[in-house]
């Protein structure tokens, strides 16, 4: 059954906007200054040694989108096409597409004078208008986009750890999943990702980041849960990760809750049509107790230090309980 009509990254913007209006303009306010502090100003975002950084680039552009901080569209352009496309790691080449292709959407959106609330509500939403983007994004991306297909597996999922391998990867196949997503890309080829998620399903249901795990992630499972509609024993997986205090832990044993997995279990649960009443105001006690004077917010208490990416994590997980 193809899901390509239930378009992931959009339904993750629309739950970023409903965590904004959710906030008070002071608090939007607090966080807008967090994320202005982790702005490079040759291009990008950082990373926690301070750092511009491809990979938070694409977590401070999303917040960037979303919150309405203006950017100068020609400076971070040029700072993507300084990286050579045909010599990046599967991860960052992703990065790169992705980042290329929120700066479309950012400068589409500054050029309309729009809001975010308005501008991805409506404009964002027109098939005209989001085909314009994935034709840009490709024309600048043509390259990476090639060098990505050289790590297709045999199962025809994506492996993000190397080439050529045998079985795929839940993390590298839900990156390929919700860019083919934006970039429109042929149906077949998302369903292939799809057919190919149903071999790294574990006998719990769970899933895992390794071929040879014998237990899931919170994270992996979630976006397994997100590609495929046949959830059964991995929702149950799923909901046995909350924490007895709050939030969700990132796999079997781990002894404290932490944002991204708190966030990537709420969301596929949400999607997966899940009634959580009974845990949401714990959960939103958790993201807020995550949230630091600086604007920004941390992972978990086990690493305090705050960046966009636990920004994101938490933003998105207050817009699905909004």
């Amino acid at each position: 059954m193809s899901r390509k009509s239930i378009n992931c990254n959009q339904i993750i913007l629309e739950s970023l906007l409903g965590a904004k209006e959710a906030l008070s303009e002071e608090a939007q306010n607090h966080i807008l200054s967090f994320l202005r502090s982790q702005k490079c100003e040759s291009g990008g975002f950082i990373d926690k040694a301070g750092k511009s950084d491809l990979y938070y680039s694409v977590f401070g552009y999303t917040l960037a989108l979303v919150l309405d901080l203006k950017l100068d569209i020609t400076r971070e352009k040029e700072y993507l096409k300084q990286f050579d496309q045909k010599n990046l790691d599967f991860v960052h080449s992703v990065c790169l597409v992705r980042a290329f292709y929120l700066l479309h959407l950012i400068d589409l959106k500054q050029k309309t004078g729009f809001k975010a609330t308005k501008y991805l509500r409506i404009g964002f939403a027109k098939d005209l208008i989001v085909g314009k983007l994935a034709k840009k994004t490709m024309n600048d991306c043509s390259a990476v986009l090639w060098e990505l297909e050289t790590y297709i597996s045999k199962d025809d999922g994506y492996n993000h750890n190397a080439k050529e391998e045998e079985q795929s990867t839940v993390y590298a196949n839900y990156l390929m999943w919700t860019l083919y997503q934006d970039l429109q890309i042929e149906e077949d080829s998302i369903e292939e990702i799809q057919n190919a998620n149903q071999s790294l399903i574990l006998d719990n249901g769970s899933y895992a980041n390794e071929s040879n795990s014998s237990d899931g992630v919170t994270s992996a499972t979630a976006a397994g849960m997100i590609m495929n509609s046949n959830h059964g024993k991995s929702k149950e997986w799923l909901l046995e990760k909350r924490s007895k205090r709050a939030g969700f832990i990132a796999a079997t044993g781990v002894p404290v809750s932490d944002l991204l997995s708190t966030a990537t279990a709420l969301l596929a649960l949400k999607m997966s049509g899940e009634n959580m009443d009974s845990f949401a105001e714990n959960s939103l006690n958790f993201i807020n107790l995550h949230w630091d004077e600086s604007g920004g917010f941390f992972g978990s208490i086990a690493d305090m230090s705050c960046d966009v990416e636990y920004t994101y994590y938490a933003l998105l997980g207050l817009g699905v309980l909004s």
